[in-house]
């Protein structure tokens, strides 16, 4: 079998080296259009659970990352000026994204497989030799692309806008701030992922954008802005950029998972909002999907790309509506704002409709007391 695939992120070559290892005899070809250490952001986050799922399907691989990961257990969140401080039952962790693309090429070298960095695919013609093409390409997808309505994609843009930055210290613990201020409403969302860095997502509503004037400003005024507003929790550390352009999400979907011998998975198939923190660990638990439902098939590819729909697809569902319900409270903050700060926290953290009550007390067992303490009619019942 030929296969290629389109895209050297976490999805694309945790399913080439899986694929490779389990039949060494099949040619897999990786394309990444971007340049060798070249990376578009900072930390990406892993939890206990998807670090689990990992462990099973490349204990190598698992055991390799982990070494590099930062793990934290705490996370404050800030309203103003009240703050509520969590401590959850499971530790999450945090890799430099360049790190983590290094560290699995070179587990992938291991396998006989190199990525053919400043590859693009230009048209359906420069994949039509191979018997499987995988599309693990983000968000901007040209495999999508090339046969778009095939895929019958769906897009919805946000009116929030956002920036990615970095800042050059190790910020503790992780936080997310919501300030009102006089830019307006402003939300700052930092976590470690090396011992002397950090990843900084600056947010502001619609409102904010269009009607208090934050769109007529720079980018570096942005920048500076945030600067200023959260300059107590940055510590005097200025903020880094990265290609740090202030814009609006596309929440990109696919009807259909897969045309003829071209799949997708990871953001080029579902894009993940940075607000559930699950990017990553989607791609790679879509390509370890992928992977399994081919086994099953003897890689018969109709049979198994119709597999991996069955196997991934009730999951993708419901971290899709989770996703939804996420990014919806984020674009109504302004009400959400307007809650005490122990409320607000709880709102938050049951958010998505995956957290109940009940489950706070097993998720974040310390707010869960604080809750119930500043709620007593919840435990009593009334």
């Amino acid at each position: 079998m030929k296969v290629a695939v389109i895209g050297g992120g976490p999805a694309g070559l945790l399913f080439a080296r899986l694929i490779k290892r389990r039949a060494p005899a099949y040619a897999v070809d990786i394309f990444e259009q971007n340049p060798v250490d070249a990376t578009y952001g900072f930390g990406v986050t892993l939890a206990g659970a998807a670090r689990d799922r990992l462990r099973k399907a490349d204990e190598a691989l698992h055991d390799t990352l982990a070494e590099s990961m930062v793990f934290n257990d705490e996370q404050d969140i800030v309203l103003n000026d009240r703050k509520v401080s969590l401590k959850y039952a499971a530790k999450g962790g945090a890799i430099a994204r360049l790190t983590l693309l290094n560290l699995m090429e070179q587990l992938c070298a291991e396998c006989g497989l190199v990525v053919q960095h400043g590859r693009r695919i230009e048209s359906r013609d420069d994949l039509a030799a191979y018997d499987l093409v995988v599309g693990a390409d983000g968000a901007n997808s040209q495999v999508r692309t090339l046969l778009e309505p095939k895929f019958r994609v769906q897009n919805r843009v946000l009116h929030n806008r956002f920036a990615w930055y970095g800042v050059a210290k190790a910020l503790k613990p992780n936080a997310l701030v919501f300030r009102d201020t006089r830019f307006g409403r402003l939300v700052a969302h930092y976590y470690s992922y090396a011992p002397g860095m950090s990843t900084f997502v600056a947010e502001c509503d619609g409102e904010t954008w269009n009607e208090r004037g934050f769109s007529r400003l720079s980018d570096d005024e942005r920048k500076a802005a945030f600067e200023d507003v959260f300059a107590d929790m940055l510590d005097g550390q200025p903020l880094v950029e990265n290609k740090s352009v202030w814009r609006r999400f596309n929440f990109t979907t696919c009807g259909e998972w897969f045309h003829g011998n071209a799949v997708l998975i990871g953001d080029a198939l579902r894009v993940a909002h940075f607000s559930i923190g699950s990017g990553t660990r989607l791609a790679m638990d879509d390509a370890v999907a992928l992977n399994d439902a081919l086994a099953d098939c003897a890689d018969d590819i109709a049979v198994g790309l119709a597999r991996y729909v069955e196997l991934r697809k009730p999951t993708r569902d419901l971290f899709t509506e989770a996703t939804v319900k996420s990014f919806e409270w984020y674009e109504d903050i302004g009400k959400q704002m307007e809650l005490d700060v122990v409320a607000f926290t709880r709102d938050f953290l049951t958010r998505t409709g995956r957290i109940d009550d009940e489950r706070l007390r097993s998720y974040v067992p310390n707010f869960y007391d604080t809750y119930m303490a500043a709620f007593p009619a919840i435990s009593s019942g009334g």
